[in-house]
């Protein structure tokens, strides 16, 4: 019997059957779910109209460092790349992209994606320690030396390995898995398996439960491990993560009584989350307030917090679709639209951008349409 939080590092990430390391269904066809990279060309392209205001803030240092966290097939940093060499070809000889994933995730894809790019400062692959709880909190020795540049995450935060809990008779309960007859797997309920989430769930529900009854939530402990890890690449410079999720007390309202974990296949969503380990993806919420909060202990100052509808608005997705009309099917303008409707992606994926080591800033145009409630 294992945590639920075990059970989904295992089921996304394990080496012998974990869904990243032997199937990873992303993309449209045969895949599970769409990122927003694989939606539509105008991601990629508005995406690197921010991050050139991002290297110009900086004063255009040699190498930026291009982090990407979770970069999964490859798509977004062949796209970015490309986009780099068509448009900007001096930032395109200073970018270093540097690609970030658990050992061995897909990264002979994204080799293959990005094969073809002639680049000064060659791509360079780094592993997240497989055990983050016994890591010693320094990165690797493997990893590059501080530098100036962005670490960018889209749809990673929320693949990270989460513990299960309810409140169930006054008490907090935490979810077991495990294999039951014919090979069917089982949810158990027990007692919390560490005592760090005793005091996390005091800081984030407090110790009257009354009227909480049959709530569930989530808690992801790896979430400031990899945070600590990444913040060690940038000497100074920006994290922009971009997911689905929320401020902590949205995602940890009465409205949410069900938590927020689903899974994934076939594009299609459900909450049967222990059946067919490995074939499914497993996601929930990312608490923007958590990774905001982390950061900010860390010395980083927030810049913005806004949806994805406002922050592709911002940087000009009308101005997209009118000078790319004459060539778009009217499927593909479609499918760009479905990156900022506010019943798709626009609303529910969150955008939220923090620095480290900066001076005043100019205001920037994925925020200029402003932000949601501040998430700290």
């Amino acid at each position: 019997m294992v945590t639920f939080c075990e059970f989904m590092r295992q089921a996304a990430a394990g080496p012998e059957g974990g869904y990243y390391t032997r199937h990873a269904g992303i993309g449209r066809e045969g895949g599970d779910f769409l990122t927003s990279p694989e939606t539509s060309p105008a991601f990629a392209t508005l995406l690197a109209l921010q991050i050139g205001e991002l290297d110009r803030a900086l004063g255009s240092p040699d190498p930026f460092y291009l982090i990407e966290a979770g970069p999964g097939n490859g798509t977004l940093m062949s796209d970015l790349l490309t986009i780099f060499r068509r448009a900007d070809p001096a930032f395109f000889e200073r970018v270093s992209p540097i690609l970030c994933e658990l050992p061995g995730v897909l990264e002979a894809r994204q080799r293959e994606r990005l094969r073809e790019f002639e680049l000064l400062h060659p791509p360079r692959w780094i592993a997240l320690p497989e055990n983050l709880a016994s890591t010693s909190g320094r990165a690797p020795s493997d990893w590059p030396e501080p530098g100036q540049g962005l670490v960018l995450g889209n749809e990673f935060l929320d693949a990270l390995p989460v513990h299960r809990l309810r409140i169930q008779g006054g008490r907090w309960e935490e979810c077991y898995v495990r294999a039951g007859s014919e090979g069917v797997w089982e949810e158990i309920w027990g007692d919390l398996s560490d005592r760090e989430l005793s005091g996390l769930l005091l800081e984030r529900f407090g110790s009257d439960l009354s009227g909480w009854e049959g709530q569930e939530t989530e808690v992801c402990q790896d979430l400031p491990r990899v945070l600590s890890l990444l913040d060690q690449c940038l000497s100074s410079g920006f994290m922009l993560w971009i997911d689905y999720g929320d401020i902590g007390s949205e995602i940890r309202s009465k409205r949410r009584r069900g938590g927020t974990l689903r899974a994934y296949r076939g594009h299609q969503v459900s909450d049967r989350l222990i059946e067919s380990p490995g074939h499914t993806d497993l996601t929930a919420f990312v608490d923007f307030s958590q990774v905001a909060g982390d950061l900010a202990v860390r010395g980083y100052r927030l810049e913005g917090y806004t949806d994805q509808m406002s922050w592709l608005m911002g940087l000009g997705f009308e101005e997209w679709i009118r000078a790319n009309s004459d060539r778009l099917s009217d499927a593909a303008i479609q499918e760009a639209a479905t990156l900022v409707h506010p019943l798709r992606m626009g609303r529910i994926f969150k955008v939220l951008l923090m620095s480290k080591a900066m001076g005043p800033m100019a205001p920037l145009g994925g925020f200029r349409f402003g932000g949601l409630r501040s998430p700290l």
